[in-house]
């Protein structure tokens, strides 16, 4: 056991050392990838090739099974070379970790099957799917689909139609994750965004498309998870993985990046001064509140996801209390990037505002971050309703 995990600390530490090594092509291709609307097929094909696609897919299906705060730090580092990619990596992270809920005859089909196989996913706004025999038909225009145009598989969420109208499991409507071939599927060009332009964000129609029912599975509480998904990495809260672990240090990367910016333009002279920016002590204010809400924004998202971490490894479950202190260190590290981000933004003055200068592409950036349904400025009402014990208005909090 002592040697298996010696290993993986190895794989996970090589892992940094090739998004260091991958950084030139990372960056290289950014203006051109947000002309595109997506990344380059060079930049998918070496992100495949590195295994960071596979972050959370289970090791029997030929994954990484990375822990949480491992994926977080790699997430973050990609970000710094370029945030699309790293919103790349979230999303197949993520797709990998919620097929759980599916009977194990699918992932294996669906993983297993090709090593070129790739998924684009979205939960912004169920489908309906309508009980037939076999399976379900499956109905809707879905926002927001990352990856879609290098899609193989599409996950999205469903709610189950039955005679016409929601079928109900345990009081509430049956919710169902489905995964559809891509080609049953058809993209809607709609991902002209205000920042995060590269990634292939856009909208996807089905339209009486047939999915086998082995291809969809309930999402609740208490749900049982096919054999692939038996390790604590698969019992961690919705609100560790997808808002702490993979969309939060998107923002940090984001963050920082502007920060460093902000520091090339220290011998800046404003019009009308006599002297630098750096010498002007509302700048230097500006400059040290924006370090310091990413400082500590860092350190209490990644002290929050460890110390859930250790609780699940150690074979506990994450009460309620556990899943509100995730959604609050995920909300705040959102909040404390945006906040940062507009310090710098203030600072730079009309330098800021040219395309030719970073700082406007991480200020836009941003703004499209902290708008993610997981990490929302919602999402501290949310961890309030659980920490006063009433009943959370964002059904993935309980999970």
């Amino acid at each position: 056991m002592l040697k298996i995990l010696f290993l993986k600390q190895i794989l996970m530490e090589n892992l940094f050392q090739t998004v260091e090594h991958l950084s030139p092509l990372l960056s290289g291709r950014i203006e051109q990838e947000e002309l595109d609307g997506r990344l380059s097929g060079d930049t998918i094909e070496t992100l495949k090739k590195s295994g960071l696609y596979k972050l959370f897919l289970p090791s029997s299906l030929g994954g990484l099974e990375a822990d949480p705060v491992t994926t977080a730090k790699l997430i973050e580092q990609i970000s710094r070379y370029n945030a699309a990619a790293a919103w790349s990596v979230m999303v197949a992270g993520a797709s990998a970790w919620w097929c759980k809920y599916l009977p194990a005859e699918a992932v294996e089909e669906i993983f297993t099957q090709s090593s070129e196989n790739f998924f684009a996913g979205t939960f912004a706004t169920p489908t309906k799917a309508t009980q037939v025999d076999g399976g379900y038909i499956v109905n809707g225009q879905v926002p927001l689909c990352s990856n879609v145009h290098e899609a193989n598989w599409i996950a999205v969420s469903a709610i189950v139609i039955q005679d016409g109208k929601p079928a109900m499991l345990n009081g509430v409507p049956e919710f169902r994750i489905v995964v559809l071939k891509a080609t049953d599927c058809k993209i809607v060009n709609t991902w002209q965004a205000l920042g995060m332009k590269s990634t292939d964000s856009n909208d996807v129609m089905v339209s009486d498309a047939f999915v086998p029912g082995y291809h969809t599975g309930i999402i609740s509480p208490g749900a049982a998870y096919n054999r692939h998904y038996h390790e604590a990495l698969y019992c961690f809260p919705v609100a560790g993985i997808n808002g702490c672990s993979l969309i939060a240090p998107v923002a940090l990367g984001i963050a920082a990046n502007i920060i460093e910016e902000l520091k090339l333009l220290t011998e800046k002279i404003p019009s009308g001064s006599t002297v630098s920016l750096k010498e002007k002590q509302s700048f230097q204010k500006k400059f040290a509140m924006a370090e310091a809400l990413v400082r500590s924004a860092r350190n209490y998202l990644y002290q929050s996801l460890q110390d859930c971490w250790n609780k699940v490894q150690n074979g506990e479950p994450a009460s309620l209390q556990d899943k509100a202190a995730l959604l609050l260190a995920a909300a705040h590290t959102n909040k404390s990037c945006v906040e940062a981000a507009d310090l710098v933004f203030s600072s730079a003055g009309t330098t800021g505002v040219y395309k030719r200068n970073k700082i406007s592409r991480y200020f836009t950036d941003i703004q499209v971050v902290r708008q993610h349904g997981f990490i929302n400025e919602n999402r501290f009402e949310t961890a309030a309703q659980l920490m006063l014990g009433v009943s959370p208005d964002f059904f993935p909090a309980i999970l």
